[in-house]
């Protein structure tokens, strides 16, 4: 039930609850929790209308009554936006502020005793329930302080801790609601989706979807003697419900939806899930199906940061794709495998044959260069090792490296400057000959500065001696991305 908080203290207004929506099945009963999506739809309030509410919600084994979603109204002058009420005392523990018609904001109330006028409830900021057709969740769950949290699209926007959390005793309820003076309606309400209705099992402390929806037709506990309802229920899908003006009356405890089977999809938390063209957040997620065949559709690649990236392996039943067509005609399980990947990049103007990419975890990326030497007129390069961050990673010039993190290495090169004479041919034999003013220095750019780095005469042949031989480190197999 909702009781819009009369901005006036100076009289007691009656008011009548006339309610339309759907509870879940039996299994709901004894959660701690419960949760749906509801799509913000705007309109206006209008006399004798204090506002129209949207909501998900439990009585609760404890004798209370607790509810969270978004409402409609408007108020002149300024309502308070947090506190207590007691018959037409409004107990105010927070700013003031004047709603207009078009403000959706988000609400909780908190009923010790549904049977009396008196709650506990907060009120957002303005617009805090979004703008017209956007989706949002509404999460009732236990803190750390054994109170309630009030969760907005995964974000705590109010919790309540002057009564301890205690478990439901029916099952979770999804309710659209006209509040006003009169016990007659104005035929104006919503209509508003409500989707994925979900409860928080006490035994596990895991979230389920309901099984099935039953009609909710008529009157508050506090206005038993409404008038008729003329609102009306649609079943747009699974666990998927509009309710308002304009639709299908229904009978109270009419079967709206039986839940026949729940495709349960395990893949990474962030992991975006599409079934059957719709998007479904992020799952894990257990998701409610009619028999026959459905769509699944899931990210190739799923961007960690720069560095770091899931690749999609496989589904846990052998299917490769990550896009693909299930048939539902139980409750079944899948599972979406993915694989950590860590990206190779190679910082260097020189020539190398290290393959920069993407690299599975625990897989062996190559590093190697076309040459351990390469030549200059002026200078002799030397191949001096593979570098990161200043640190050596190898001193072969053909090496690897297990990408267990990501890596960014260069090649780093000894530069030996040569002085006349230079090499002699001598003729088709190829021999040479080296004069003695050969000497190294320390170079720039992807040179590695020497510490013993001081003048030498020293023999060619002494340098090639000190050139790294072709040596590959370990198992040089990998499995790599090109994307």
């Amino acid at each position: 039930m909702v009781l819009i908080v009369i901005p006036t203290a100076s009289a007691q207004l009656f008011v009548y609850n006339l309610q339309v929506g759907a509870f879940g099945d039996s299994a709901s009963t004894g959660s701690i929790g419960v949760q749906v999506e509801i799509k913000t739809h705007l309109s206006d309030v209008y006399f004798p209308d204090l506002g129209n509410a949207f909501w998900v919600g439990d009585n609760l084994i404890n004798g209370a009554f607790i509810q969270f979603g978004y409402q409609l109204s408007t108020s002149h002058p300024p309502t308070c936006l947090s506190g207590e009420v007691t018959g037409a005392q409004v107990k105010c523990q927070g700013s003031t502020e004047r709603m207009e018609n078009g403000d959706a904001r988000w609400f909780w109330e908190y009923w010790p005793n549904p049977s009396n006028i008196g709650f506990y409830y907060g009120i957002g900021e303005a617009h805090s329930a979004g703008c017209e057709g956007s989706w949002h969740i509404y999460t009732i769950e236990p803190n750390v302080a054994n109170g309630w949290n009030f969760v907005l699209d995964g974000q705590t926007v109010a919790s309540f801790n002057n009564f301890q959390y205690s478990a439901s005793k029916d099952p979770a309820v999804v309710v659209a609601e006209e509040v006003s003076i009169s016990p007659e309606s104005t035929g104006k309400l919503g209509p508003v989706e409500f989707r994925n209705l979900q409860y928080l099992r006490q035994t596990d402390r895991e979230w389920h979807q309901v099984t099935s929806l039953i009609a909710l037709s008529g009157c508050g506990v506090i206005s038993p003697n409404c008038g008729t309802i003329p609102y009306g229920i649609s079943v747009e899908g699974p666990n998927d419900i509009l309710a308002g003006t304009g639709l299908q009356t229904r009978q109270e405890g009419e079967l709206l939806w039986p839940g026949l089977n729940t495709l349960t999809l395990t893949v990474p938390y962030s992991t975006q899930i599409i079934v059957d063209g719709s998007y479904y957040g992020t799952g894990p997620i257990q998701i409610a199906l009619l028999s026959g065949e459905h769509t699944l559709t899931l990210p190739e690649y799923i961007q960690i940061n720069d560095t770091t990236r899931l690749r999609f392996e496989g589904w846990s039943d052998g299917y490769a794709s990550p896009n693909r067509t299930v048939n539902v005609s139980s409750d079944s399980s899948l599972k979406a495998i993915y694989v950590t990947q860590y990206k190779l990049t190679i910082q260097s103007t020189a020539q190398s044959v290290a393959v920069e990419g993407w690299y599975d975890q625990g897989s062996i990326a190559a590093l190697s260069t076309e040459s351990p030497w390469r030549f200059t007129t002026t200078t002799l390069q030397v191949f001096n090792g593979w570098y990161e961050n200043g640190v050596s990673v190898s001193n072969s010039a053909s090496s690897s490296v297990l990408m267990n993190r990501p890596y960014t290495v260069e090649p780093v090169w000894r530069s030996y400057s040569v002085f006349p004479p230079f090499f002699i041919l001598l003729g088709a034999v190829g021999a040479f000959y080296v004069g003695k003013g050969l000497q190294y220095s320390s170079g720039s750019g992807d040179e590695q500065n020497d510490p013993e780095s001081k003048s030498h005469a020293i023999d060619i042949f002494s340098v090639a001696d000190r050139v790294p031989r072709r040596e590959l480190l370990g198992n040089t197999s990998h499995k790599k991305s090109h994307n």
